[in-house]
């Protein structure tokens, strides 16, 4: 773990506009710098960010996987609304087998109503639903993964539905799950179904985070933040803050071009 080994250090590959190859070089670097993981978005579309494209993450992750030893890989988030758990855990248990164990699936609940992203939703006809609805959608997800991973068979659900499926995943471990959140009722799912949360840092993060804290003390849940690379600060961002505060991960973003020099002297003042 870096960052005087009381915070693990990640960084976010933005896959809008990107060149695969380049994300697949940072992760490389990324790698040999030290870094703890390396995470890229699911999107479809470049156009909500005005971009000219996105890029698949499972597949660029798979080839990230192949050709680093150490970082934790996947995505930040894996949208529930587009893949079906049994799409989910196949992908997820493909990566787990390319990386030895080493990734993790992060899960989200899919963009809010009127948000930009909500927009990618509406274009392919899976519009958004209500907020409770979508948190509800995603703890069927979760349970649904879980059931596939542990052999498959039947699940009945409001949302999901899966008639005596089985052989969807490999001999893998199940990698842990780590929930997107960004309000309080979404961090308490998180806590009870899931092993970690990542949360997008806003005024309300340290509220948030506190909640997680004081709910999973004494067990071994993931509490993550989310935030922008920093390139001119030290540590890339803020960090004694962070650690005071109980969380154990950062997730940093980064868009390309990915500077390979400026990752290096990063892992190298981390891991000072």
């Amino acid at each position: 773990m870096s960052t005087r080994d009381n915070i693990a250090t990640d960084i976010v590959l933005s896959p809008f506009g990107a060149d695969a190859a380049a994300m697949v070089d940072a992760a490389r670097c990324l790698d040999e710098s030290g870094f703890d993981g390396v995470w890229t978005l699911d999107h479809f579309s470049g156009s909500m960010l005005d971009r000219p494209w996105s890029r698949e993450p499972f597949t660029v992750l798979g080839a990230m996987a192949a050709v680093t030893s150490e970082l934790r890989v996947g995505p930040l988030v894996a949208n529930m609304v587009n893949r079906h758990p049994a799409l989910l855990a196949s992908a997820a248990s493909t990566l787990q087998s390319i990386a030895g164990g080493r990734s993790v699936l992060g899960l989200g609940s899919g963009a809010a109503r009127g948000s930009r992203f909500a927009a990618e939703q509406d274009a392919i006809g899976r519009v958004p639903g209500p907020v409770e609805e979508r948190r509800r959608h995603l703890v069927e997800t979760i349970e649904a993964v879980r059931l596939l991973w542990g052999g498959g068979g039947v699940y009945n659900g409001t949302y999901i539905e899966i008639d005596e499926l089985h052989g969807v995943v490999g001999p893998e471990a199940i990698p842990p799950i780590i929930v997107g959140a960004s309000g309080p009722q979404t961090v308490g799912l998180a806590c009870e179904h899931a092993d970690g949360v990542n949360i997008r840092v806003t005024d309300r993060t340290p509220e948030l985070v506190h909640a997680a804290v004081q709910t999973t003390s004494g067990s071994p849940f993931e509490i993550a933040i989310y935030d922008d690379l920093d390139v001119g600060h030290p540590h890339g961002g803020a960090v004694d803050a962070w650690i005071e505060s109980g969380v154990t991960r950062r997730t940093l973003m980064m868009s390309p071009p990915f500077d390979l020099v400026a990752i290096a002297a990063l892992g190298d003042r981390l891991n000072a």
